[in-house]
């Protein structure tokens, strides 16, 4: 289907579920635009129903929970029943397009549409080069993704990530960062802010290192970190082996998107690495100055280093310990970064990305010619 004022495509996203995490929260934009146009919507995940949802959705868009996520041993079944699942919605439902976010969900959308004729367009949302994944999968993606009709990174360094052979069907997309609607309320004591699942992934270590260096008791400052997972054991006891129990909260997952801003004073973004990080657009759109590891990828493309935001190596606590110093002893270069922030992340405004991903969808739906990628090795279709 070519889409045209009068007929308009039905769309399918793909996605483990529908938490508090970054993806989601694209998805839910997306989606959310597009219902807007007119266009049918439907999102397929890989939880249960009745899991919760940590995003608004329109009840236009129609939810499918395929409901076979699980860990540990029975995580191989998982995967094909969460294969079979999609595959038997994609043969009932028939979209004009799947889009499907993360990894291992974009191998899985491109092996159940084998044979139905319908084009994905896949996301990749990190650093491949970075991610976990079992050498079996990195040998089916580099086949797979030459059935991916696009496939959308969110910047340009990512691009290096992939073969040759899909360099033509690459297109960057940068995620939608909105103007932020809350008032931010001074706190007492002030609060340094960082945001994100509690994984090594997001260098926690590294910031309570850095914390601690600025002796934040005298320093009359407190560390409030907002996420949850694996590695909170282990930055709970770090706190306290540093001494600075006191001073450091974990927070869990904040009760509504981005409510994390109100009572932040400076957000640090302190990831060994990253796909696109949102809550720094969140930060850098709510006025807060920030500093962010100058990492694989993102950071660098959305802070002009020094007027827009601090960039500091990865792992390196020293370096982050000195731009800490810098802004807590300095109010004015804080609210001289937090207002340089809030322009520079104007590029990033959902009305321009979102142009962005209707040219994709036009793009994916109009004639492909026929090209050396339409002989690129099958995959064996599944049952079912």
């Amino acid at each position: 289907m070519t889409m045209t004022s009068n007929t308009k495509p039905k769309v399918m996203f793909v996605i483990s579920g529908l938490g508090a995490g970054g993806a989601e929260r694209v998805i839910s934009q997306i989606a959310s635009h597009w219902t807007r146009g007119g266009m049918a919507v439907e999102i397929a995940s890989f939880d249960a129903p009745g899991d919760p949802e940590f995003h608004h959705f329109s009840p236009k868009i129609v939810r499918h929970q395929l409901g076979a996520k699980t860990t540990g041993t029975l995580r191989g079944l998982a995967k094909l029943d969460n294969l079979r699942n999609l595959r038997r919605l994609l043969k009932r439902s028939r979209p004009d397009v799947v889009v499907s976010f993360l990894t291992k969900n974009n191998l899985l959308a491109l092996i159940a549409t084998t044979g139905l004729a319908i084009p994905v367009i896949c996301c990749e949302r990190n650093n491949p080069e970075r991610q976990e994944k079992h050498p079996a999968w990195n040998r089916l993606l580099a086949i797979a993704y030459r059935r991916a009709r696009l496939i959308i990174c969110q910047t340009d360094a990512v691009k290096r990530c992939f073969a040759p052979s899909v360099q033509d069907r690459l297109r960057v997309i940068p995620n939608p960062v909105s103007a932020w609607p809350q008032a931010r309320v001074s706190t007492e004591p002030p609060r340094i802010v960082a945001v994100g699942r509690l994984t090594e992934q997001k260098g926690f270590d590294v910031l309570l290192d850095a914390f601690a260096a600025i002796k934040p008791a005298e320093a009359g400052w407190r560390l409030d970190i907002y996420g949850e997972g694996p590695k909170r054991g282990d930055l709970e006891a770090q706190a306290n082996h540093l001494g600075i129990a006191g001073n450091v909260r974990l927070m869990g997952n904040s009760e509504t998107p981005g409510s994390w801003v109100e009572h932040a004073d400076l957000f640090v973004l302190s990831s060994r690495y990253e796909g696109f990080p949102n809550v720094l657009g969140e930060a850098m759109a709510a006025g807060l100055p920030v500093i962010a590891t100058r990492c694989d990828f993102g950071p660098a493309e959305m802070i002009e280093n020094g007027r827009s935001g601090i960039l500091v190596d990865p792992e390196d606590s020293e370096s982050l310990t000195k731009a800490l110093h810098r802004c807590i002893k300095d109010t004015a270069l804080r609210e001289h970064l937090g207002k340089q922030a809030k322009q520079a992340i104007n590029a990033f405004s959902p009305a321009r990305v979102m142009r962005e991903w209707d040219a994709v969808l036009v793009e994916t739906l109009s004639p492909l010619p026929r090209t050396s990628r339409d002989a690129a090795p099958k995959i064996e279709e599944p049952a079912g």
